[in-house]
């Protein structure tokens, strides 16, 4: 039996055409494929965080330590996070007639940033106050840089403390 093809049929029946079609086939299924898979590690990932999401990614604190650092003293503060989740509050002395605000860092210590306050004034004792959940922090030792703002808005570095989070 012989079929006679139109004349714009004709052209596509090269080899190197259908070739190139075949290919181009394959790799839109490929494609596909690896799509299909990279949805299902999507799919996967979102009922793990809304597992997490359901428990709760920071837990309420059941209670309130308060710690009082002196950043010019040099010496480690030590806080212990052991049992349930607590609010730390920490009273840092600000002295300083160079300064009305000033800015809180909070760093691991290898330089990777935690936490930023910005344009904090301090309290009527000439302190600053910084609180945090217990939760927020895994075990280690941390920075806690303190700026000062000039009157032209440029941070000048004031003072540095150190504090050791443990009990994990």
């Amino acid at each position: 039996m012989n079929v006679e093809f139109p004349e714009w049929m004709a052209r596509y029946q090269k080899p190197q055409i259908l070739t190139g079609a075949a290919v181009l086939i394959l790799v839109l299924a490929l494609a596909l494929c690896w799509t299909a898979w990279r949805w299902n590690i999507a799919l996967d990932r979102m009922e793990m965080l809304q597992a997490q999401a359901a428990e709760g990614f920071l837990r309420p604190p059941s209670s309130t330590r308060t710690f009082r650092i002196d950043p010019r003293a040099k010496s480690i503060t030590g806080i212990s996070a052991r049992g349930l989740p607590r609010r730390f509050d920490l009273i840092i002395a600000a002295n300083s007639d160079r300064y009305e605000r000033f800015r809180l860092s909070l760093l691991r210590d290898d330089g990777t940033a935690i936490l930023h306050t910005a344009r904090l004034a301090r309290d009527s004792n000439g302190d600053l106050h910084l609180g945090f959940n217990s939760t927020l922090l895994p075990d280690g030792l941390y920075r806690l840089r303190i700026e000062g703002y000039t009157r032209r808005g440029e941070l000048q570095p004031f003072a540095e403390a150190r504090l050791q989070i443990a009990g994990r």
